[in-house]
């Protein structure tokens, strides 16, 4: 049974929602430094969620058959395209509520890290005046304070990354939820040797052990969720090659039989030049991700290609959406199933665009 194009774009939408949401904006960032073997520092960067850019263009279905029984299969075909609809719609506000909530904690936490921030460096003045002693209790609980409240937002950040792979449903999720899980649980030992510790020594040991796992599990998240949205934006563009010689030959029948199609045409190759693109974009992103010496820095270039693969695939089913609408004018038959699963939740789940 052949799809309809409402399908073909929930499914789109679909796909850019989760994969903005999959590859990682920014990170707080740790490191450790004791001048004079007093006190601890810490140097924090915002995390950014990525934005989601969604498009809810969705064609109304008419049935235009004569016979009862066809128009009873075309109303029975609308249904459940419209029970489809708003199933995937429902699944995709779910998703966006959840992300939103993971959002307003992670500002929360954030600004309880600055707060502590902002009262640690005011006790590290005053120890640097000569005016508090290092180990004396106020130092030694605004130190604790900062350095929990820093973990805290680690791994409230790594939470939010696995949230995201989860609904990604792509190749390798449970080694990565699994690492990303592992990572926490370092997170969280050393959080308990924190409330251990006694003095500014005490602390840089701990800092240092932290920084090393914060390291570790932000280049471990940034490989695994940028894999992840790869090999999704992968299948798409082979689906969508395909399409295009579908199209194509459709386009060529057409134009045997006398129809100008000139500008039809002029879309299928700026269609097919927007996947060309994206197709370079993914593989200069995986010639990073597939090094291993990347660095962060590294990491972030590639999500960047990432992003502008997204954006051409984006681009390119906007034309697909015109195409679409051209040859509907000629009677043509849907220009078949590829592209979209045939269940919802793979629909969900497996369908990807930035």
């Amino acid at each position: 049974m052949k799809k309809s194009r409402i399908i073909r774009y929930l499914a789109y939408v679909t796909f850019i929602l989760i994969l903005f949401c999959i590859l990682p904006g920014g990170s707080l960032a740790a490191r450790d430094s004791s001048e004079h073997g007093n006190g601890v520092q810490y140097d924090g960067e915002s995390v950014t969620g990525s934005g989601n850019n969604e498009k809810d263009s969705i064609e109304e279905v008419n049935g235009t058959d004569s016979s009862y029984p066809e128009k009873v299969q075309g109303q029975d075909k609308v249904q459940t395209e419209v029970q489809v609809q708003a199933e995937v719609q429902d699944r995709i506000s779910a998703y966006k509520l959840e992300r939103k909530q993971i959002q307003e904690e992670l500002q929360l936490q954030k600004d309880e890290y600055r707060g502590a921030k902002e009262d640690f460096l005011e006790v590290r003045n005053q120890i640097r005046a000569g005016k508090l002693d290092s180990d004396s209790e106020e130092a030694v609980n605004a130190t604790r304070l900062y350095l929990n409240s820093s973990i805290n937002y680690m791994i409230l950040y790594l939470e939010n990354v696995k949230t995201n792979i989860q609904h990604s449903n792509g190749n390798g999720t449970e080694e990565r939820i699994a690492a990303i899980d592992e990572n926490i649980r370092l997170l969280k030992a050393e959080q308990a040797e924190v409330e251990n510790a006694s003095s500014q020594q005490e602390f840089v040991v701990t800092v240092r052990s932290v920084r090393g796992v914060w390291n570790n599990s932000q280049k471990a998240s940034l490989i695994g969720a940028g894999q992840t949205v790869s090999e999704r934006i992968g299948e798409f563009l082979d689906k969508s090659g395909d399409l295009s010689e579908k199209l194509e030959t459709d386009i060529e029948s057409l134009n045997a039989t006398g129809v100008n199609t000139a500008d039809l045409e002029t879309r299928l190759t700026s269609y097919k030049l927007y996947l060309k693109s994206a197709q370079e974009k993914k593989e200069a992103a995986d010639a990073i991700y597939d090094d291993e010496n990347a660095t962060r820095e590294n990491l972030g270039v590639a999500n960047n290609y990432l992003r502008e693969s997204l954006n051409n695939v984006n681009r390119a089913n906007q034309i697909l959406r015109v195409i679409f609408d051209d040859l509907k004018e000629y009677n043509f038959e849907e220009v078949n199933e590829i592209g979209v699963e045939n269940s919802t939740e793979t629909e969900f789940n497996n369908t990807i665009s930035t």
